[in-house]
């Protein structure tokens, strides 16, 4: 993924590989406002309560984005909210991708999986360093939940309950590093078509 626009987020077709990212959707900018919405819900004093104000904007962006649309219309696809260390889970006390999941989800009537993909290590906040060094930083973090039955192929039999198609949900796209590494983790194991959607992007 270059970092160019792009029609309504979706991947160049020249930028695409086998186990790259389909497309990324923000839906604001991040400017002044939101980077204090999402401060506030991310870190002390996590005022979680923030997560209607934000899920309830990012629903209504997606609602007016054709290519999330037809994503959810053609694939009928599952959510799944980047995951959170368990040593950040336990000190914020929720993981604010799951809140924000849950509104999309509520609004688009649309399925949710918290269990599937699983943050393995715990990293430095994305927003401290340089694009390499974000990359570097979250390679590596995430992984299939092993207790859940992967299928071997991808042909996906239909006595396997695993998704074909994915959306997964964070608060910020700023180098897609995050979103790009958890679908790499995902398309590995089989997964056919994933999006990012996020509240903000940076630039």
């Amino acid at each position: 993924m270059c970092l160019r626009p792009s029609v309504d987020g979706l991947t160049h077709p020249k930028c695409m590989t086998a186990y790259s990212i389909d497309g990324v959707i923000p839906v604001v900018l991040y400017r002044k406002t939101v980077k204090k919405l999402i401060y506030q819900l991310k870190y002390a004093p996590y005022l979680s309560s923030l997560d209607k104000t934000i899920g309830e904007i990012m629903a209504e962006g997606l609602a007016q984005n054709e290519s999330f649309h037809a994503f959810i219309s053609k694939f009928d696809p599952i959510l799944i909210p980047i995951p959170l260390s368990k040593k950040r889970l336990k000190e914020r006390g929720y993981n604010h991708a799951q809140l924000l999941a849950s509104y999309v989800a509520q609004y688009f009537n649309l399925k949710i999986n918290n269990s599937l993909l699983l943050r393995k290590k715990d990293t430095k906040p994305q927003y401290k360093l340089s694009k390499k060094e974000r990359i570097k930083n979250i390679l590596g973090a995430f992984e299939v939940n092993k207790n859940v039955n992967l299928p071997q192929n991808v042909t996906f039999p239909k006595s396997v309950t695993f998704p074909k198609s994915i959306i997964l949900v964070d608060d910020i796209a700023t180098t897609f590093a995050t979103l790009k590494e958890a679908t790499k983790v995902l398309k590995r194991r089989g997964v056919k078509n994933v999006i990012g959607i996020t509240f903000a992007k940076e630039g």
